[in-house]
């Protein structure tokens, strides 16, 4: 919000959230109302991740990202936003590879996601996002 003096005049103005912003916000309730990683994984002692993101076709690797989680702290809900500026409603949700992992007593899983959002091309046209997201979770135990 901001706030302007003109004169004996007040002004405000209220800048309008994106749909992005809108969607981030909603995304970051879920995650926060969620248990923290140690409460429902008792078992679970560190959590590491590998995340390499690619184009649509998974040729071109468009960057990457090394995680080490405190999971004293952590979220159980483990989502990762989409690389994309301009994607809405996608993003990549690894919550349930690492629910199923820690069921498991996995030590090393391996996946792939594409992104579901979707994006506006330079003419205005909305067109699926379809980033794809090749991770890698290491998980240790008590």
């Amino acid at each position: 919000m901001e706030l302007r003096v003109n004169q004996k005049k007040l002004i405000m103005q209220v800048t309008k959230r994106t749909r992005r912003q809108e969607y981030r916000l909603k995304q970051r309730e879920l995650i926060d109302a969620s248990p923290i990683m140690v409460k429902k994984f008792p078992r679970l002692k560190s959590l590491k991740s590998l995340l390499e993101y690619y184009d649509a076709a998974g040729i071109t690797k468009n960057g990457e990202m090394k995680c080490k989680l405190n999971v004293e702290f952590a979220r159980s809900a483990l989502w990762f936003a989409c690389p994309g500026g301009e994607c809405v409603g996608g993003d990549f949700d690894l919550s349930q590879p690492l629910a199923k992992a820690v069921a498991g007593c996995q030590k090393i899983v391996t996946g792939e996601l594409r992104c579901m959002g979707t994006r506006k091309r330079a003419d205005r046209e909305q067109v699926p996002c379809q980033t794809l997201l090749r991770y890698t979770l290491n998980l240790t135990y008590d």
